[in-house]
């Protein structure tokens, strides 16, 4: 692979491409200044590295953000279930910034989860499959109540059809991996419905998420 575009970096795409080492150049996009997935802190573990990589911080929302290139593989890492969160019903041009970023012959990789209310079911997953279905609600809930955006992950079938719209593109290759959730993993939705609760202006409802959330922790 010569040029390589991570559209939505974080460290587990950017070593898992590193560590491939068929990159000529490796160009990682992500849209925070900050904090675990920020500018700095890529940045910074690539060029400890001494890898041949760039980090650019920007929004594929701004039509003007690395208009014109063109890249042999553009990697969509779980980039679609954050659109929401940095572009409110921005999927569909987000994906149109994917392809026009792939050169003539190159590929598009999406990796990526399928919502949690397709896949789980508390009727035949019982206790379990509830808690991440009301973890994933309280949320999606409180971000709403704070006039906040939430994340909200695609399906395989929505990413197929966009992908048959677009002329000069098929599927060539699809895999389907089971769904492993950890006790880590689901303390981070509760600490960003925790997050999303403390905004809530109103004092009655801030109370109840904050305490719904600690009982959703209980369980896990």
């Amino acid at each position: 692979w010569a040029a390589v575009l991570d559209a939505g970096a974080g460290f587990g795409s950017v070593c898992w491409l590193l560590g491939l080492q068929r990159c000529r150049t490796l160009s990682a996009v992500t849209a925070s200044k900050t904090g675990t997935y920020g500018h700095g802190s890529l940045q910074t573990a690539i060029d400890s590295a001494g890898a041949p990589a760039r980090v650019h911080l920007g929004n594929w929302r701004d039509e003007q953000f690395l208009s014109g290139r063109k890249f042999d593989v553009v990697v969509a890492d779980y980039l679609l279930g954050a659109v929401e969160f940095h572009w409110p019903h921005g999927a569909d041009r987000v994906m149109d910034r994917l392809f026009d970023a792939v050169r003539p012959g190159g590929y598009l990789l999406v990796v990526g989860v399928e919502p949690y209310e397709g896949v789980l079911d508390s009727r035949q997953g019982g206790a379990h499959d509830q808690l991440v279905l009301d973890l994933e609600a309280l949320g999606d809930t409180a971000a709403a109540l704070a006039g906040k955006t939430s994340y909200r992950e695609l399906p395989e079938d929505w990413v197929i059809h966009q992908i048959q719209r677009r002329e000069g593109f098929q599927v060539v290759a699809s895999e389907r991996f089971p769904m492993t959730l950890t006790a880590k993993s689901l303390r981070k939705q509760v600490s960003f419905a925790r997050d999303k609760a403390r905004e809530i202006t109103n004092e009655g409802l801030r109370k109840a998420f904050l305490r719904r959330a600690d009982q959703l922790e209980e369980g896990l």
